[in-house]
């Protein structure tokens, strides 16, 4: 820090107390004054506030492609009643065919799921379409949609 043109005494002083300028600069340094724009912490956390309270977070709506909790898409799956015998309660069969993992040969699969019938409208042989609900009982989870065709006549 010191010129090497001035004697160390000078050099010396020069370290120990620094010239009133210099001063003023580490002092604004330090501590920001009203001058230069700084703001205190206080009125910075309500400049935030402020800033925060007009520009609220809003939940997504329907049309940003969140669905409505009560418009949910329920599960559907079409099948032949094979029971109607309890009470309020339908069997129905679902099949479905699938790719062999082996063999490659498509088979088919089949299902059989109770469904909730309130009205006990449903007979055996009828198609009807089931739509997932909340469980009913131990091993009703579905509940009669809609009826698609009637069984024989």
């Amino acid at each position: 820090m010191a010129d090497e043109n001035l004697p160390e005494g000078a050099a010396a002083e020069e370290d120990r107390a620094p010239d009133a300028e210099g001063a003023a600069d580490a002092a604004s340094a330090a501590a920001p004054t009203a001058d230069a724009g700084a703001e205190t912490p206080a009125a910075a956390s309500e400049g935030a506030a402020s800033v925060n309270a007009s520009v609220a977070p809003q939940a997504p709506t329907a049309a940003e492609g969140v669905p409505d909790a009560g418009a949910a898409k329920r599960r559907e799956m079409t099948g032949m009643v094979l029971s109607n015998k309890a009470d309020k309660t339908i069997a129905v069969r679902i099949d479905r065919r699938v790719k062999h993992p082996v063999y490659g040969k498509i088979v088919r699969r089949s299902s059989k799921l109770a469904a909730h019938d309130e009205r006990n409208e449903c007979r055996e042989g009828d198609v009807v379409t089931i739509v997932e609900t909340r469980p009913i009982s131990k091993t009703k989870s579905w509940r009669l949609g809609r009826i698609v065709e009637r069984a024989g006549a």
